[in-house]
């Protein structure tokens, strides 16, 4: 993947808000099992790795989208399914995880078409005998103590979990009857818990005592802690360094997952030093474009706890046609002003169709300026159709399909043009948004407002700038694509979480990170075709806000709820989305997306793995994942980006302006951990120390607590990282 340096206006327009003929909806006749995800065997009473697959065709053998699938378990005690009924996406692709029962043995699930039940799938997955604990050797212990597990089906492929921390496995037994593990260091004194832990699940736990004692923080290179700082005192005495040093990366942040949480901190080396102060955010002015994305937003969250009248509509009539033809005019509700509510607010625009595919079809205003061609239409309709459409629905899974036609409606119209005022256009406009007013059934029967369409709005091109700000043609070609792949996000986020299970919308920082990852995977997907100038069309935009976070963390809110996030919030949150996709497969996402759970319950959940666990994992990952002459813990890398620092220095040498690091993020450096750092945390975020022990040197120790020497504000969940790196 090459970036290709597109020219900086591209940046400084990031949207906030962020065929021809009548195509006949296709009828499902055929349902297949996605050969890879059969036959699956997982111990009893964890989460299948990969959710159960189906394919639906039609006649011809065409895919099937928005077609409804029962699930249904046939055969074994306890077996759990994700959703009963699940919706294909763009490729006729329905998925469902499946959790087994507490028993051993074979389980059968059945997958059926829910217009034709006798059209149905069969999928065997073995439930195997879990890992078991009998005894633990000894009950007390200390941290670097070497203890031994008896019990049955114990390997070293697994992990164990002791106080809720990493132990490390030092020996396990062929036969699976013991292991010898490693007692990680700074736990809370007393009681704590043992468990294996395996994907989707851990054994039964035994308990054992954790010894009080002022112990060196004694890790080997590679190997990291997080320490809950109202047992520091007990954890941060460091010991001498050896004959060639030391080197230690320390993050303070705060694992809470409540958003825009924060909380005053110092984290204090023997003595001062170095007093560094961390920075504090820029004051924030909020545009239209961050006011008019947070009211669509709250909106949406008000609309999902309104009663819905009817059942919500997935699934197209089977055999109507579109309706829809090129040259075909309608007429449709357009949001006029930033908090658009009652009926004078909704303009009412005639437009008229210029493209009709398979899954899109295209409108321009008619009081828009003619400044697109017939060619134009269509290069941007089977851009949607061929390409984005797929890419969105088959991460995230199906839209809903309130209009009956199959088709997501693209309206380009000047009323979004002057949503965004003149003294705004050098710095962020609203390029499209999407409003689920126009899809949730509370409003069926308010036409003034509500189109009952899967609508997204975009600008059009302006080059005079009669309707406000000055667009070219080629600037909303860049720009269009990239926010209908944000867009449709909300709109099957939307669906996904209050339609179709009954839930609450998304909350804000997940909703948008979600949302740039979709930009992120239409750019992956023009990598792959070789087409450098798209991928960097849809990811120069994610890469440039992810460099705005690295640049300061410490100051910057990764779980955001105010305005549409500032850049730098959105990167953070796509980044850390990035790497939990990265640590636990593409499967995450439509976990994400296809359930009623939200926030950082939804993260846990998806992952199978504590929230404080991985914010922790992830920011230590943002500085050693391709660090030059460290090899970074597999839990600790970028995948998809494996040379992020190189990434970020080709940027800076072709846009040294926006760029201007090589690699945005500078940790603060301290010799002999003399140094007071003072700050505050916020929620999902941290500030970077590197301490330095050149060859021989004493050892330090760290206080961790609020500048009054008190201790931090409990709701921020403060937590200090700490991996060594030499």
């Amino acid at each position: 993947m090459r970036l290709r340096c597109l020219r900086p206006a591209v940046l400084a327009l990031v949207a906030a808000a962020c065929g021809t003929g009548e195509p006949e909806l296709p009828l499902p006749t055929d349902i297949t099992a996605v050969a890879e995800t059969d036959g699956q065997a997982a111990f009893a009473g964890a989460r299948l790795r990969r959710p159960l697959a189906v394919e639906v065709r039609a006649a011809d053998g065409s895919a099937v989208p928005r077609a409804e699938v029962r699930w249904t378990v046939l055969g074994g005690v306890g077996a759990t399914v994700s959703d009963t009924v699940t919706v294909t996406d763009g490729l006729g692709r329905a998925e469902v995880d499946v959790t087994l029962g507490q028993d051993e043995g074979t389980y059968t699930v059945r997958a059926s078409l829910v217009v034709a039940a006798e059209t149905n799938a069969l999928f065997t997955v073995v439930a195997l005998g879990p890992p078991r604990l009998t005894d633990v050797v000894p009950a007390s212990f200390s941290a670097g103590d070497t203890i031994v597990l008896s019990g049955s089906r114990l390997r070293d492929t697994l992990t164990v979990d002791i106080g809720g921390a990493r132990a490390q496995i030092v020996f396990a037994s062929a036969l699976g009857q013991d292991m010898s593990v490693e007692v990680p260091a700074c736990l809370r004194p007393g009681t704590v818990s043992i468990a294996v832990r395996f994907p989707g699940g851990s054994s039964n736990a035994l308990t054992g005592t954790y010894l009080s004692a002022a112990n060196t923080l004694e890790l080997d290179v590679g190997e990291y802690v997080t320490i809950d700082p109202s047992i520091v005192d007990n954890c941060t005495v460091y010991p001498d360094a050896g004959p060639d040093g030391a080197q230690y990366l320390l993050v303070p942040h705060a694992a809470t997952s409540v958003p825009n949480v924060l909380a005053d901190y110092e984290l204090r080396g023997d003595s001062v030093g170095i007093v560094i102060t961390a920075g504090e955010p820029p004051t924030r002015a909020f545009t239209t474009a961050d006011r008019f994305h947070e009211f669509l937003r709250s909106r949406e969250a008000e609309f999902a706890a309104l009663p819905k009248s009817g059942a919500v509509t997935m699934a197209p009539v089977l055999g109507v046609d579109a309706g829809i033809a090129i040259g075909d005019q309608r007429d449709f509700r357009v949001c006029n002003k930033v908090t658009c509510s009652e009926a004078p607010d909704f303009s009412l625009v005639t437009a008229t169709a210029k493209y009709v595919g398979e899954h899109a079809a295209i409108y321009l205003d008619e009081d828009a300026p003619d400044t697109l061609s017939p060619a134009t239409f269509q290069d941007f309709g089977t851009t949607f159709d061929r390409d984005l459409y797929e890419v969105a629905t088959s991460a995230f899974g199906s839209e809903s399909d309130v209009d009956q036609n199959g088709l997501v409606l693209i309206l380009m119209t000047p009323v979004v043009n002057q949503l965004t005022p003149q003294s705004e256009c050098e710095s962020t406009v609203i390029t499209g948004f999407f409003f689920s007013i126009d899809i949730d059934p509370a409003f069926s029967d308010d036409r003034q407002r509500s189109n009952q369409a899967e609508v997204f709005y975009a600008l059009t091109p302006d080059p005079t700038g009669v309707a406000g700000c000055t667009h070219p043609v080629d600037r909303v070609r860049r720009l269009v694509p990239v926010t209908f792949m944000h867009e449709v996000q909300h709109m099957i986020s939307y669906s996904q979480h209050v339609l179709v299970r009954g839930g609450s919308s998304e909350v804000l920082w997940l909703n948008e990170g979600l949302s740039h990852i979709s930009e992120e995977l239409a750019a992956l997907h023009f990598a792959a075709m070789n087409d450098d100038e798209r991928f960097s069309q849809f990811a120069l935009g994610d890469l440039y806000d992810a460099f705005l976070y690295l640049e300061d963390p410490g100051a910057t809110f990764t779980l955001f709820s105010e305005g549409s996030g500032t850049l730098a919030e959105r990167g953070g949150a796509w980044l850390f989305l990035r790497w939990l996709i990265d640590q636990h497969g593409a499967v995450t996402l439509r976990r994400l997306v296809e359930t009623s759970v939200t926030g950082a319950d939804n993260v846990a959940a998806a992952a199978g793995y504590p929230f404080e666990q991985l914010v922790a994992e992830w920011l230590l990952a943002n500085w050693v994942s391709d660090l030059t002459d460290f090899e970074a813990p597999a839990r600790l890398t970028y995948v998809t980006w494996p040379r992020l620092r190189f990434t970020f220095g080709e940027l800076h040498g072709q846009i040294p302006d926006r760029f201007t690091r090589p690699y945005p993020l500078v940790p603060l450096a301290s010799v002999d951990g003399l140094f007071s750092l003072t700050g505050a945390l916020r929620s999902g975020s941290g500030e970077y120390v590197l301490v330095e022990q050149l060859a021989s040197q004493e050892g330090f120790k760290l206080t961790f607590q609020d500048p009054l020497g008190g201790n931090i504000a409990a709701g921020v969940r403060a937590r200090l990282a700490v991996l060594r790196i030499r």
